[in-house]
This record gives structure tokens, sequence and C-alpha cells, in this order.
């Protein structure tokens, strides 16, 4: 922008000028150069104002211009009429001439007149050196004069009072003039000398002034204008006074003689463009103030924009700059409450299809438990935590909350100047439904808590062991491993534990591809509110079925209770978890192979009944994928095919039954996105119950989380490290709430060790993990009868989240 500018600004100024008292030729010739009309260039704005430009100077530079080309005009227009007065002498000459002739009269010799001194034309360059310094580039610069001439009256009040077409200086170019020195020393042959211009002096000598600094531009160039008008009278009058003895030498020829001969056509247009010209200059000065308070009020603005420094100064001064996004920040909030939702006892379907389905008991014999544990901050203050049915109701007080101004403060120690934490573990049983779990913060951040709900029925339809861990609420979940076949149900259980409505959309994907979820994009669950779908009535009859649950609004939260039955002989319960986000990696700890024999025993007469790897693409591209099985001594030999791949928005299933019995962890690496669950199988005898638990893909561990123990059967933590060795503390929980001595487990890259709790203390409740590094850790449990449960690692209290702040954008 600013070298634009400078092209413009230098442009105007090196147009040949022509000074006052110079040949009119060099005029014409400078003129015809530049007769090619030009393409009118946009005035390029200055893309800053220097903030110590005086207005003034800037100002005084404009107005001076203006006066120089109306002293330029003026000097133009006396030498048109000293040339009319020449011709006009040369013409009473030769009439005085014919009249003596004619009568025989010898004329009086005639005394020449002495010509004035002519008032030598001033250069404007000592008048542009008493300029006072004004900056390189004026806010609004008056244009250069191109030519003497204008094209009619009303062009010329309309456009700039210096801007003339080229063809102006064409036609002042085509008449060449002699020099006003020759003109005034060179006698006509009838001995008379022509008059000198006293109007082209005045102008001269007006142009010769300098300016001061004292006094505006404005008032010069109206005292130029009033010293010319004069000067117009006097130089008439002299010219009359010439003729004045020829006109006595004869009264009788009078008449003839007084009738002037006219000047050339072209003289008298000339003369009427310079005339035209003259007055556009004139209505130049008289708005010269007007536009001086325009320009200072403009520069005075820019300034002002400039210094401050503001955004919206590069708008108003230049043409709008590429917008520039500054990145979202995240404004933190102080902590609240954190806020976690646990699944409901696992109960029989009863009722039709569709949502909102009813349930009934599945078994006699039921133990469903919800444990919690909470820890202390460094000063050993336990927070306040409590159970409550969905939607408030029903507060049941685990620990005794803090005052919350107390809470507030941030405590490295307790009152003795000792550092230390303590927990407390609460078992509650028979909370059947939807439980909501809620930790009050310490010192303004999130208190460390998390929930287990364990399950296990020895008869009914139900009969198994799952566990589930309480869930944050989220706006995204994703299932894989879902089943619909003959003697399985699905149910998907959505809740809404926030103060906004959640607008809820259902998407089913099966072994060939998408399902026709129509009636699922527009699930609305009020806050506080809870909604069940079973899924076989949108896919039916599919062994691989994966869900993803978008909300808009309200976060929500939720997991798939899941059931069959091999005829009357049941076949497994589970609350199956929601994976972690698609990705091109996905890690799915704590996976138990039952002995190849049981596995045997119990698929003979149903090849379902093996462990499965379920993998599901998130994409219509689909997805080719690999499968790494780690153990505690590194990668175990694992036969697949060799190009493993998930079709469009498909699921992929991989038998597993080649694996021996035992713990691992498997990875899945895709070229897209994908999400994965493998389906574990526990039983013998195909005439027996068995049971079924699904491991799906799990998020890291981050910082300081806890686990409870299941307490239901007898859970072992699976941890691995996939890609950089590990290393992680581990504290376990007595069930008076003590800590244990720390653990530290040191777990190489690309291997999975089983850690149990039990060896360090028999009362175990509870394990507290912190890493250096990612490490992924999953909860297996075995119970009695031939059951088997998995958990996922909760996710860390969040409390109260940050809001994105846009700023700039």
């Amino acid at each position: 922008m600013s070298d634009q500018n400078n092209e413009n600004t230098q442009g105007s100024s090196a147009e040949p000028q022509v000074p006052a008292g110079q040949p009119e030729t060099q005029t014409g010739s400078a003129s015809t150069q530049s007769a090619q009309p030009q393409p009118a260039q946009p005035q390029a704005v200055p893309s800053a104002v220097p903030a110590a430009a005086p207005v003034s100077a800037a100002v005084t530079k404009a107005e001076l211009k203006a006066a120089k080309a109306k002293a330029k005009v003026d000097a133009k227009l006396a030498k048109v009429r000293e040339k009319e007065a020449q011709i006009q002498a040369k013409a009473d000459a030769k009439a005085q001439a014919k009249v003596a002739k004619s009568k025989k009269i010898e004329p009086a010799p005639t005394e020449p007149a002495k010509p004035e001194p002519a008032v030598p034309a001033a250069d404007p360059g000592p008048a542009e050196a008493k300029i006072p310094d004004a900056p390189a580039e004026p806010a609004a610069p008056a244009p250069a004069v191109k030519s003497s001439a204008a094209p009619s009256v009303d062009d010329a009040a309309q456009r700039p009072a210096t801007e003339v077409p080229a063809q102006g200086k064409a036609d002042a170019g085509s008449l060449p003039e002699p020099s006003a020195d020759a003109a005034a020393s060179a006698p006509e042959k009838n001995g008379t000398s022509p008059a000198p211009s006293t109007a082209s002096a005045a102008a001269a000598a007006a142009a010769v002034q300098p300016a001061s600094p004292n006094k505006p531009a404005p008032e010069a160039g109206k005292a130029a204008e009033a010293r010319a008008a004069e000067a117009a009278p006097t130089a008439s009058k002299k010219t009359k006074g010439s003729t004045t003895s020829a006109e006595q030498a004869d009264t009788s020829e009078a008449p003839a003689a007084a009738q002037k001969p006219q000047g050339s056509p072209k003289a008298a247009r000339r003369r009427e463009k310079l005339e035209r010209a003259r007055a556009a200059a004139a209505r130049d000065a008289e708005h010269s103030p007007t536009r001086r308070k325009t320009g200072a009020v403009l520069l005075s603005l820019a300034a002002v924009l400039a210094s401050g420094g503001l955004v919206a100064a590069g708008s108003l001064l230049a043409p709008s700059p590429d917008t520039t996004t500054l990145p979202a920040a995240v404004t933190s909030l102080p902590a609240g409450d954190a806020l976690s939702v646990c699944a409901s006892t696992p109960q029989l379907l009863k009722g039709v299809d569709g949502t909102d389905p009813q349930f009934a008991p599945g078994a006699k014999e039921i133990s469903s438990n919800l444990r919690s544990v909470v820890v202390s901050d460094l000063a050993k203050r336990i927070p306040g935590s409590t159970f409550s049915a969905l939607g408030g109701s029903s507060r049941q007080t685990l620990t005794e909350r803090i005052d919350d101004a107390e809470a507030s403060e941030s405590r490295s120690a307790d009152d003795q100047g000792l550092t230390g934490r303590s927990a407390k573990v609460s078992t509650v049983n028979n909370a059947d439904g939807k439980q909501l779990f809620e930790v009050q913060p310490l010192g303004q951040l999130p208190s460390i808590g998390s929930t287990l709900r364990s399950y296990q029925a020895k008869d009914g339809d139900l009969a198994g062991l799952a566990a589930a861990s309480c869930q944050v609420p989220a706006s995204t979940w994703r299932f894989t491993g879902l089943q619909t076949t003959t003697g399985s149900t699905s149910v998907l259980h959505l809740a809404n534990p926030t103060s906004t409505s959640a607008q809820v959309a259902v998407d089913l994907r099966g072994p060939e591809g998408p399902i026709d979820t129509s009636t699922l994009q527009n699930v609305v669950i009020a806050p506080g509110e809870q909604r069940a779908i079973v899924l076989g009535g949108y896919a039916q009859d599919l062994s691989a079925v994966a869900a993803t649950v978008t909300s808009t609004g309200g976060k929500v939260t939720g997991y798939v209770q899941q059931a069959a039955l091999r005829g009357l002989t049941p076949s497994g319960v589970d609350l199956v978890a929601g994976n972690a986000s698609a990705s091109n990696t996905q890690v799915i700890p704590g996976v138990w192979i039952d002995n190849k024999n049981n596995s045997a025993k119990l698929s003979k007469d149903n090849k379902s009944l093996v462990p499965q790897l379920h993998v599901a693409a998130a994409g219509a591209q689909g997805a080719g994928y690999k499968v790494k099985v780690l153990g505690a001594g590194g990668e175990v030999a694992a036969s697949f095919e060799r190009n493993l791949a998930a079709s469009s928005n498909a699921t992929s299933v991989q038998n597993l039954d080649q694996l021996a019995g035992g713990y691992y962890t498997l990875v899945v690496e895709a070229d897209a996105p994908v999400t994965a669950s493998v389906k574990m199988v526990r039983g013998a005898d195909p005439k027996d119950a068995s049971d079924t638990a699904w491991a799906v893909s799990s998020n890291p561990l981050a910082g300081n989380q806890v686990m409870p123990l299941s307490a239901n059967g007898t859970g072992k933590f699976v941890i691995a490290a996939t890609d950089a060795d590990s290393s992680i503390d581990a504290v376990v929980v007595a069930k008076d709430g003590k800590l244990q001595k720390t653990q530290k487990l040191n777990i190489k890259a690309g291997t999975s060790t089983v850690f149990d709790p039990r060896e360090t203390s028999e009362v175990a409740q509870a394990v507290i993990f912190s890493s250096d590094a990612n490490a992924y850790i999953g909860q297996v449990i075995l119970g009695s009868e031939q059951s088997i449960g998995w958990a996922s690692m909760p996710a860390a209290n969040a409390g109260r989240e940050g809001i994105v702040v846009n700023v700039g954008g």
C-alpha cells in the first residue's frame, strides 16, 4: 500500500511544469507528449499516518499548489492579451497609414513608446524552499495542474479545479507564440511598438511573491487575483491610448478606423479556454478553506486512530486485510461438584420394542452394589459426597460436606502442620435405579473420587456378573460389539444429569453397513430424565452392531444392557461401556481368555460362544487394520489373516480362540479411524449357564485417578504400556480408608501386566493410580458360577468445565 502511494505522488509531481515567462513552445511540446489520455489511477490511501505530522503544514502545501496553478493560468491569459494588443496595434498602424496616404499627408513620426521593464517570471523553486516542513505524504494532496484549458464551465465546476483533459494540452501546443522579450523589443513596420502587458506583469509578480508562513495561502491567492483584475483595465487603457493620434488625424474616417479587427479563431478559442481555466482556479482558491478544514479533521482522526493502535484503523484508512482469527481460549471457572451417573441394576426386558420399555426382576438372588471412594487433599480433608436418584430426589449422604467457604481454601497441611492423604470408602446395597454421584471440590479443584456398579445373579434369565464404572456426561458415545440375534437383547440407556435439555441422535452400523434409524435422529431428553431404546427394534438379528450417540445441548451418559439366552439357558449378562474416541489406534486392556478345553466344549454346538474381536469402521472409506496381542513377556504370536479390513461403516469380527488362557491387552492399528471391543466368554458345559463380558477400547491414564474394586467377585487390574515404558504408582485403599504403602509398577513398552490389590491388603477396596506416561488400565472381575465382568478406568473428575472464549474472531 505504501509503495503504491509513493508512485502516485511521484507521478503527479514529475509531470513537466512550464515556469511563467518561458516560451510557449516549451509548454506545447510538453503537453503534446502527454496528450494521450491516461487511465485513472486510484489514489492510494496511506497505510499509516505519522504521529508527528503537523496538520497545518500539509494543508499549507496544498493551498500553495492551488495558488501557483492560478498564477500560472493568469500569466498565460496575460500573454494572450498581450498578443491581441500587438495585433490591434499593427491594425491601427496600417489604418493610419492608409488614411495618410489617401489625403497625401505625411504622417508625423511617432516616438516609439518605451516598453516597461518586464517583471521576470519567478522560479517556483525558491517559493517552495520557504514552505515549512511538511509530511512527505499529505493526507489529501491537491492534484497537479495538467493543462491551462478547460473543456466547459460545467465540467470545470464538477471536476477539481486543477484537472484538465489532455486534449486541452494539445490545443495549446498547436499555437506557438513568441516570447515576451521578443515581442517587447521588435518594433513594427510603422514605427509603433506594442504596449506592454501590465496584467502579465502583475500575474508574474504574484507568482514571484513567496508564501509567508504567517499568512495563509488562500489569502495570497486572493491578493494575486485582485492585482490581476486591477491590471487588466490599465492594460486596456494603454492599448486604446496608442491609437489616439491615428483617430485624430481624420475624424471623417473614424467610424471605419474604430472598427477593430478580430484575432484568429484559434486565438479566440484559446482565450476562452484560458478564461474558463482562470475561473476554475479562482473557485479552487475560494473553496480551499473548506478543504483545509476537512483535511485537518481527517488528518486528526487518522492520527488518533494510529496512535491508539485500534484494529479498526486499518479498515478506515486502507482496504481491509485478511481477517486473522485468534485461537479460541478456554476460560477456567471455579470447580463445581463433580457429577457422574451410575448404571441401574440389570433387569429383564418386558414390553414392546421401542423406547421406554418396561423391566422386571430377572432373578430371586441378586447382589447389586454401588462402591464409592473419595480421597482427601494434602490437609487430610475428606470432601463431601452424596448419592441421589436421577433428578435429585432421595439424597443419601456418604461423607459430610465441608463448609463451602472453608472448602474453597487451598491447604497443603493439616492444623498440626502434617501433610498426607486419607480416603473414605462407602458401599451401598440395593440401590437399583440410576444413581447420581456428586463429589465436593476442595481448594477450588476437583476432588478425587469415583463409584463402581457391580451386579451378580445366580438364577433367572439374567444370571451372571456385570460391572460398570459411573460415567461423566459427554456429548458423544460410541459402542462396539452389540448383538440383536435370536435370544439376545440390547437396550441403550441414556440419561441427562444436566440442567439443559438434550437432543440426541442415534446411528447404528451392522456387519454390512449403516442401518436406517431415521426415527432416532431427534430424541429429546429433558433435564433429570432418561430414555431406554431397544436396539433390536431397529437392527434385527445381527451379530455385530456398532452405535454412535450424539447429543446437542445438554450432555448425556450412556451404556448398553445386554443379555442372551440359549433356549432356556442363560448365556450371559453385561453392562457394555462406551468406547474411547474413534482413532487409528485402539487399545483394549484387560482381555481375559478361558483355557482352550473349556472354550472347545462350550462352542461345540454354538460357534458364537468363543472370544471375538469386533472392529467397526467409523467412516465411509472403511479401514484396513492389524492386531497385536500383548502379554507379560511382550507381543504374543497370533495367527490372523494378512489383510484384515472393515467395510464402509461396517463391523469386522475376528475369533480369538487361538489364544491360550490368560490376561492380555489387544492393540488395533488401522489406516482409518475405528472403534474396537472384545467379547469374553466363560463357561465349560453347554448345558449349564455361561457368561459374557465386553472389554472396550480405553483412554490412557491421566494424572491421579481412583478406581474401586468390584463388591461382587474378585477384581484384578490389567495394565499395559504400548509405545514407551511406563512407571505407575499404585496406592491400595483399605476398608477403613487408610492408604497402604505406595507400590511402584514399572511396565516395559509392548507388555501387559496384572496387578492384584489383595496381595497388598486382604481388605483392599480401591486403588489410586498415578502415572508419568501413557498407560492403559482395565479391571477384570471373575466370580463364582462361571461368571465374568469387566470395568473401564473411570474418567478423572473435571468439576465445572471451562467455557470457550473467541478473541478477535
